[in-house]
């Protein structure tokens, strides 16, 4: 059974986007999108109190929370991008978009492997400052 499919108020140009890339580009429309866009919704209500639960951090922990955090974001700016960007500047806010999805993909994935993680950074920049002793 299948949900009615979103029409987007800024389509893109069919001559200029493939239909492999489409997904990507506009990834506020498809039945398959809204699937990730939930699961990765779902998952991040159990990810990250979990994450502030757990002393210190664990690796996969942080691994899921690096691809579902950009993944989920994504797709919700993708959401603005139709609503709020003019349709000629439609294309470009959204390989920017793109762009800088894979950006922090890449960010968060090093974060996770060379530094302390995810899990590990939020806490220590939300714990208070040591005071000096005198």
């Amino acid at each position: 059974r299948h949900s009615p499919r979103r029409r987007s108020r800024y389509p893109l140009p069919e001559s200029r986007s493939k239909p492999e890339m489409a997904g990507i580009l506009a990834a506020d429309r498809g039945a398959m999108m809204m699937k990730i866009y939930h699961a990765s919704g779902i998952a991040l209500a159990g990810l990250v109190p979990t994450a502030m639960a757990i002393p210190g951090g664990l690796l996969p922990l942080d691994l899921a929370l690096g691809v579902a955090l950009p993944v989920h974001s994504h797709i919700a700016l993708n959401f603005v991008v139709s609503d709020y960007v003019p349709t000629k500047a439609a294309p470009a806010a959204r390989a920017g978009l793109l762009g800088l999805t894979c950006l922090t993909l890449a960010g968060l994935f090093t974060l996770n492997t060379k530094g302390e993680g995810i899990t590990r950074t939020a806490k220590r920049l939300w714990k208070a400052p040591e005071k000096e002793k005198a």
